[in-house]
């Protein structure tokens, strides 16, 4: 199926000069990157234009837009992102420019999606202090009803001065009751902008300039690989000064979800220590460790969107828990997982 599927964009592609130069350009980028090949080995041309397909061929009328898998390229191709992530490759052009989607690391609490915006040619987006869009949102998924929080940040395309800008869009979610694996997914992104002439006026403002004031509107569906481990360990522990249980333990490539309860967890808010702000702490304090297989420890303190708590000062909330979400700096090889630390009980993964 993959194999006739290459045979098929091999047989509509038509290349021009420029797409020649697009094409070449993306290739002597990936080649660069990689280490030298042994002595002797040769590259067809057959072999490069596949491999460059392999990397997301995204194809628009009468020209060819070469997309690396953005994501891909932000964490490295590791195993933890190959466990979690799937190519995309959708794109629409409009006026001229061409928005992709490139590739996803996805799980049913975090989403890493992969986005380029290519400008008509002969277009140079090399801004230094980077491009914005005025016009977007974290992906939102229309049949479940409910969005989640993020934002997201502009990478290096391996060429500053070309016609295309990168971005990594970071999202965050609470599931509910069904998972996110499967379902419709949309996102809408434009009006692409560079801030300058720092207003120095009673405004404090930077000027807007739009390069591109055309906005996509993407519709797809969301299916990530399925390496997750989930168990329920039922184990005593004792966090905020009290005794509780940890009933539920999420582990995949991107995130680690942990549920404690117990009716020693009632009215908390009264007695955890308080951030700056002066509100209840009771979701940043508790230690979650995890350990690889040669003992290296990993600390999850990061991104903690998602996290949350019940059994405080509200008549209407019912039970007493907490649900603790930490994301790893990179996606996790589960393969390599020996065991979890939660609040001092380890717990093994294998």
């Amino acid at each position: 199926m993959v194999d006739k599927r290459y045979r098929e964009e091999l047989d509509r592609l038509r290349f021009t000069d420029s797409d020649k130069r697009t094409l070449a350009r993306a290739l002597a980028g990936r080649a660069e990157r990689r280490a030298p090949a042994a002595p002797g080995r040769r590259w067809s041309r057959t072999v490069a234009i596949a491999a460059a397909l392999a990397c997301i061929l995204c194809l628009s009328v009468g020209a060819v837009v070469v997309s690396l898998p953005v994501v891909r390229d932000y964490f490295g191709n590791s195993a933890g992102y190959q466990q979690s992530a799937i190519l995309l490759g959708e794109s629409m052009t409009q006026n001229g420019w061409t928005m992709t989607l490139t590739d996803c690391a996805a799980d049913d609490y975090t989403i890493y999606l992969g986005v380029t915006l290519t400008a008509p040619e002969g277009t140079v987006l090399d801004w230094a202090d980077g491009y914005y869009f005025a016009d977007w949102s974290s992906p939102t998924f229309p049949e479940l009803n409910y969005g989640g929080a993020g934002t997201y940040t502009q990478i290096a395309d391996g060429e500053a001065a070309d016609n295309q800008v990168s971005f990594v869009f970071q999202s965050y979610y609470l599931p509910e009751e069904e998972r996110l694996c499967g379902q419709e997914m949309e996102i809408t992104l434009g009006k692409l902008y560079h801030n300058a002439g720092w207003n120095g006026g009673e405004t404090y403002s930077y000027e807007k300039i739009y390069d591109c004031t055309e906005t996509w509107h993407f519709r797809t569906t969301l299916n990530y690989p399925d390496h997750v481990i989930h168990l329920t360990p039922n184990l005593a522990v004792r966090t905020l000064d009290a005794d509780a249980v940890i009933t539920d333990v999420v582990i995949s490539p991107l995130t680690v979800y942990v549920s404690i309860e117990g009716d020693g967890l009632k009215g908390h808010h009264d007695w955890v220590p308080k951030t700056a702000s002066g509100d209840p702490a009771c979701i940043e304090n508790q230690e979650i460790i995890l350990y690889t297989k040669d003992g290296t420890s990993i600390p999850l303190m990061g991104g903690m969107s998602g996290s949350g708590c019940s059994g405080g000062d509200l008549d209407h909330q019912e039970g007493c828990w907490l649900h603790l979400v930490r994301r790893p700096d990179a996606p996790l090889d589960m393969g390599d997982l020996a065991s979890i630390s939660i609040c001092g009980v380890e717990i093994p993964l294998v």
